[in-house]
């Protein structure tokens, strides 16, 4: 048995390489996506490795070995009253044995994978089974049903499962219910097209400013919910992709590391980094950086929204600098009464569109339809990793309607 490692920018380039080296009798073993790590990780793509296992056939004796071979027997071939099976010599048998042994391994591993198949499938229309019995030993009635027709409850069940309020998916089928012959794409496109119209429009970065009257963006919001990772990772993205001039300000000086997690990057990406204790040093850097940069980006430390005194400290950097664009940066792990209370003590001390991180740490999205619904904010980014600055883009209404039907791809 061969085993080797191969690797692609995607998953289908490994594969050809695997087929090209190794044919089309190649199992694939196993499949990762690896992320590069260090300092300079956000230089560097991603890539896939594949790891593939292939049986090294017995190698045929030659033309000429074969001839002789086959004379030898001709010459000493038995009657067929009197034949016996051929001998072989001890080279050959080991080879046989191998060979037979290495077959039987394949197969037995595939008998394996099908048995497998057939139990997990057959678990599947069990409980499928039993959940049909009780609905109809039950005449389809449910204390936790809301419709008769059974694709808007199967809809309504997605969009809560997913954390979806329950009233909010009853507005979006109430109008479809009452319709017994009602088609499932109309029930897709209805739900669809709701869920888009309330998450609206995202917000993000403008296009390139005039120079002396640079964009100005402060990120706000609770500790830990990853505000310095997400300036980052614009930054490198304005700068790198976007052509951009870009300069960063902290205000965070509470935290040492923020300051010197937001000074590495901006080492790396060739920025300057100003550290803002005041208000007074953040007009003061904004007014010494208006004419050479088209961004101005300012990090603020995490503040409890049960803490009013160093709300109002934030507050009063805020309040310093004229025509400021403002983020929250909120955490989808976060439970959603506890997101309410932050966007609506926030609300209190400034206007702001909103950046919801951490995506690749929940399945559950239903949280975004609630806050849109609840509050009409506007949102703008959504974070899904650590890698720089790969792990954030806009957020698109259509991907997450359609991961909350199911049907849109898990790293959207």
């Amino acid at each position: 048995m061969k085993i080797r490692k191969f690797t692609g920018a995607t998953e289908q380039e490994a594969i050809e390489k695997i087929r090209d080296e190794m044919g089309l009798d190649a199992l694939v073993i196993n499949i990762k996506k690896i992320q590069p790590k260090g300092l300079f990780a956000f230089l560097r793509k991603s890539y896939v490795e594949v790891t593939a296992a292939h049986d090294e056939k017995t190698q045929q004796p030659t033309k000429v070995a074969s001839q002789m071979q086959n004379k030898h027997q001709t010459q000493h071939q038995p009657t067929p009253s009197m034949q016996e099976p051929v001998q072989t010599n001890g080279f050959e048998q080991v080879a046989q044995v191998a060979q037979l042994s290495a077959q039987v391994s394949e197969k037995d591993d595939r008998i394996k994978m099908l048995s497998d198949m057939l139990h997990t499938t057959g678990d599947a229309l069990s409980r499928a089974q039993r959940q049909l019995s009780v609905a109809k030993a039950s005449n389809f009635i449910d204390k936790n049903r809301i419709y008769q027709n059974n694709m808007l409850q199967v809809f309504y069940d997605t969009l809560v499962d997913d954390l979806v309020e329950p009233h909010i998916a009853q507005e979006i089928l109430d109008d479809l219910d009452g319709d017994e012959q009602i088609d499932i794409d109309l029930i897709v496109g209805v739900v669809y097209n709701s869920l888009v119209a309330i998450i609206g429009e995202p917000q993000g970065l403008a296009t390139r400013p005039a120079k002396g009257n640079p964009q100005k963006f402060a990120f706000v919001g609770p500790t830990g919910v990853g505000k310095t990772t997400t300036i980052a990772k614009l930054t490198a993205d304005l700068a790198l992709n976007r052509r951009m001039d870009v300069s960063l300000i902290t205000a965070d000086t509470y935290r040492i590391a923020a300051v010197e997690q937001l000074k590495t990057y901006g080492d790396i990406l060739g920025i300057d980094v100003a550290v803002a204790y005041k208000p007074d040093d953040l007009i003061q850097h904004i007014h010494e950086n208006k004419n050479i940069c088209d961004i101005i980006l300012i990090d603020t430390a995490g503040r409890s929204h049960k803490h009013r005194e160093h709300l109002g400290e934030l507050s009063q950097f805020l309040e310093a600098v004229d025509d400021l664009q403002i983020f929250l940066v909120l955490s989808l792990t976060t439970k959603y009464e506890d997101m309410l209370d932050i966007i609506n003590t926030f609300d209190n001390i400034c206007d702001f569109e909103i950046i919801f991180t951490k995506m690749d740490e929940t399945g559950k999205l239903g949280s975004i339809v609630n806050v849109c619904y609840k509050t009409g904010k506007k949102l703008s980014y959504i974070t899904f990793g650590q890698n720089v600055p790969d792990d954030i883009k806009t957020i698109s209404p259509g991907e997450v309607a359609m991961r909350l039907l199911g049907l849109g791809d898990e790293d959207m």
